[in-house]
């Protein structure tokens, strides 16, 4: 699939709410970012925002985009012992990683690694705070941005904290920017804690 299939997707996925919410923001499209963050904010938003929770609706994105599925030894070290499983979506602008992890922290992540990190914070800041817009008593909370290591790595956080009133679980939106060698590897996640 290529990037420009990824907007209509979005515009289905989330619906006319989504689209009214940004333009009401005085937001620029997600269009608008760089085309490399566009496509992962795209993807993102279309099987993580727009599938997800739902399991067998990211496993059937990933069947009908002819998604390749990911051997066992990789989700293995993206997930560590955590069952889950993942996919490559292969386009233009490089390799994505899709992965869903099973409770008790339901996750859905997108993966990217490349030379530099797009621009993407901006325009995936807006398209959480429209989306979460359409997301009935929900509100979401953005967090300070933190520094940690990943897997040895100095990595950027960035953490919004999704909360649905009470009774139901939170869930926690992220985005690490990691680098490492040479590369950055940008990791955009959807998580709900299942309780």
């Amino acid at each position: 699939m290529e990037g420009p299939h990824f907007g209509h997707r979005l515009a289905s996925c989330l619906g006319g709410v989504t689209l009214a919410a940004l333009v009401a923001l005085s937001a620029a499209p997600v269009r608008a970012a760089e085309p490399a963050a566009a496509e992962l904010i795209d993807l993102f938003a279309g099987v993580c925002l727009g599938k997800f929770p739902d399991d067998a609706a990211v496993r059937q994105f990933a069947t009908e985009e002819r998604l390749a599925v990911m051997p066992d030894d990789i989700v293995r070290q993206l997930l560590g012992t955590d069952p889950g499983q993942g996919w490559f979506q292969d386009t233009a602008r490089g390799r994505y990683l899709l992965t869903i992890e099973m409770p008790p922290y339901h996750t859905c992540a997108i993966r990217k690694t490349d030379s530099a990190a797009p621009d993407f914070l901006a325009s995936f800041s807006l398209l959480l705070a429209a989306w979460a817009a359409t997301q009935s008593g929900a509100s979401l909370k953005p967090l300070p941005p933190q520094n940690a290591q990943v897997g040895g790595s100095p990595t950027q956080v960035y953490q919004w904290v999704l909360d649905r009133g009470p009774g139901k679980p939170a869930e926690t939106l992220m985005a690490f920017v990691t680098n490492a060698m040479n590369r950055v590897a940008v990791r955009l996640v959807r998580q709900i804690k299942v309780q």
